[in-house]
């Protein structure tokens, strides 16, 4: 109830935004600006997501929406609900071509060349937004002129997150327990299973053998507890966001008493059970207003992740894709794969402080000006080496920069 109550505060709240795309130069799309010579066409985008009630994908849809189109008129994005299989992905990349949508921005991926391969078939662009994709899967594809490429953390970023979290933890010596959610790495998602495998690297590091090796471990499809000397670890698979797996969870940490709790990805859903057992949290998900409350609570201590803007360079990546200039940003003819990492906080005084420019619609850390310099139909110096750029300035330095030269 506390979720369905969260996600209709945030569809009112971007009803009443206030109009107009404030703090740029201009947003007159009508043929004003560097290539463009008649009026914009109208642009439809598909957006794959995961989960729409998840507050990472909210973030997302509140800079897509209530900023995006305000600044890109011409623009609309039509969403998933909730894709969970390669099946539910397979349904909406269907619906979304029917509905008329020229690209598709993904935030999940289950079967890449499939997916490619159906929007070709369509004449539609398709690109993983904000992810990490297998490499294997990844050079399966990327000669396919309607694949623009990956923007994300990488396997080498993921995998540091994971580990980084993990020393973070075993560094802070508070208590000799630890749950591990390890999410969707025993089922292909590539981002979890590197943050997994990091995590277990850092804890055969700090303790000794771990029994197995960290990749095998990492791909376990049920709960496994390992005994490292005075170490009790227990890796817990699944999505929280499922019922069964939900209810699984909420009975170990009634259960078993642990002293941290560490999750690939967010874990709202146990808020609740987190509090009553009393545990140090830990997340790689994004800056939202869970955790700055969960900090606030003294129950999260850590968390690494992405901020709203994030998809800001990927939303330009597409737009020139659909505006015709596809070929101009392509990395040596194939698709391109970008490296943008995450912020990170271990305390609520610096939470705080990244999370305005991270949660902000009007002023974040990817504004129309930035983006409107790296699009081909609006600025005739736009490159695919400062699309690049723009991208890989990621840190909440850069972003604090760009807001405050």
């Amino acid at each position: 109830m506390k979720k369905i109550t969260f996600v209709l505060l945030v569809t009112a709240m971007l009803i009443f935004l206030p109009t107009g795309c404030q703090n740029t130069a201009a947003k007159d799309h009508t043929g004003t600006k560097g290539n463009q010579t008649e009026e914009t066409e109208e642009h439809k985008i598909g957006v794959a997501v995961y989960d729409v009630t998840d507050e990472e994908v909210i973030a997302f849809r509140e800079y897509l929406q209530g900023y995006i189109e305000e600044c890109f008129p011409e623009v609309t994005f039509y969403y998933s609900y909730s894709i969970r299989s390669k099946e539910d992905e397979m349904q909406f990349l269907e619906e979304a071509c029917n509905m008329g949508a020229e690209g598709v921005m993904s935030f999940i991926t289950y079967d890449l060349p499939a997916e490619v391969e159906y929007c070709a078939s369509q004449g539609v662009y398709y690109m993983m937004a904000s992810g990490t994709v297998a490499e294997e899967s990844f050079r399966t594809v990327a000669d396919n002129p309607y694949f623009l490429g990956v923007i994300g953390g990488g396997n080498e970023i993921e995998y540091q997150a994971g580990a980084d979290m993990a020393e973070y933890f075993i560094q802070e010596q508070a208590g000799d327990s630890y749950l591990l959610f390890t999410g969707g790495a025993g089922i292909g998602n590539e981002m979890h299973r590197m943050r997994s495998i990091g995590a277990l690297d850092a804890f055969a590091k700090a303790y000794g053998d771990l029994g197995e090796n960290s990749e095998e471990l990492a791909l376990a499809e049920e709960p496994r507890t390992l005994l490292v000397g005075n170490v009790r670890l227990t890796i817990f698979p699944g999505y929280t966001s499922r019922e069964e797996v939900r209810d699984a969870a909420a009975k170990a940490l009634e259960t078993a008493e642990y002293d941290n709790v560490l999750a690939m990805f967010s874990v709202y859903s146990l808020a609740e059970e987190l509090k009553a057992a009393d545990v140090r949290l830990g997340v790689i998900d994004s800056y939202n207003q869970t955790n700055q409350q969960l900090f606030a609570d003294r129950i999260l201590y850590y968390v690494t992740g992405k901020f709203n803007s994030t998809i800001g360079p990927s939303f330009a990546a597409m737009y020139n894709a659909v505006t015709g200039y596809a070929k101009d940003f392509r990395d040596n003819g194939k698709a391109f794969s970008l490296t943008q990492g995450f912020w990170t906080s271990d305390n609520a005084t610096d939470y705080n402080e990244k999370y305005a420019l991270a949660t902000g619609i009007y002023v974040n850390a990817y504004n129309y000006d930035d983006l409107d310099s790296v699009m081909k139909i609006y600025d005739e110096t736009a490159s695919f080496e400062k699309l690049k750029a723009l991208t890989e300035a990621y840190t909440y330095e850069d972003a604090k920069s760009r807001r405050n030269p």
